[in-house]
């Protein structure tokens, strides 16, 4: 497979995780981990899932750093586009308290998106740790099965 073809689906199984884990905050107790999970998380998930489906066929820094970058950016897009909305309808419809910091990012809407990409950004950076870090631990634990 090659190089674009991998990116495609990076991006896409990303979009996916994020707008699944952005119906999880919609719970007040869960907004942490949710957004802990695509900030930190995202990465190690993508690189498992697609190095069990023999999709990536070696394990090396520059690629597990590039799928790191891509995963966190695409998974806090789609985390965005899942949550803010929801969250909007649902303070609007029954006024709960835990999102009335929605409206007032709503009403300045040219906040809204310096703030996605920035914080896309910072998640793509920290999942590129993340990644590095499993491409670490999985060479450890190979070295150790070897032994």
């Amino acid at each position: 497979m090659d190089d674009k073809q991998l990116l495609k689906i990076i991006c896409m199984c990303s979009i996916i995780t994020g707008a699944i884990l952005g119906v999880l905050p919609l719970v007040p107790k869960l907004t942490g981990i949710a957004f802990s999970i695509v900030m930190f998380f995202s990465a190690p998930f993508i690189i498992i899932y697609l190095y069990k489906l023999n999709l990536i066929k070696e394990l090396n820094i520059p690629k597990c750093l590039t799928i790191g970058a891509f995963t966190g950016f695409f998974s806090f897009v789609g985390f965005s586009i899942v949550y803010f909305p929801i969250a909007f309808i649902l303070y609007s419809i029954f006024k709960i308290s835990s999102f009335l910091w929605i409206k007032v990012v709503f009403t300045n809407i040219g906040f809204l998106i310096p703030m996605v990409i920035l914080t896309a950004l910072l998640c793509g950076l920290m999942n590129m740790f993340s990644a590095f870090m499993t491409l670490y631990l999985y060479e450890y634990f190979k070295g150790k099965k070897e032994v």
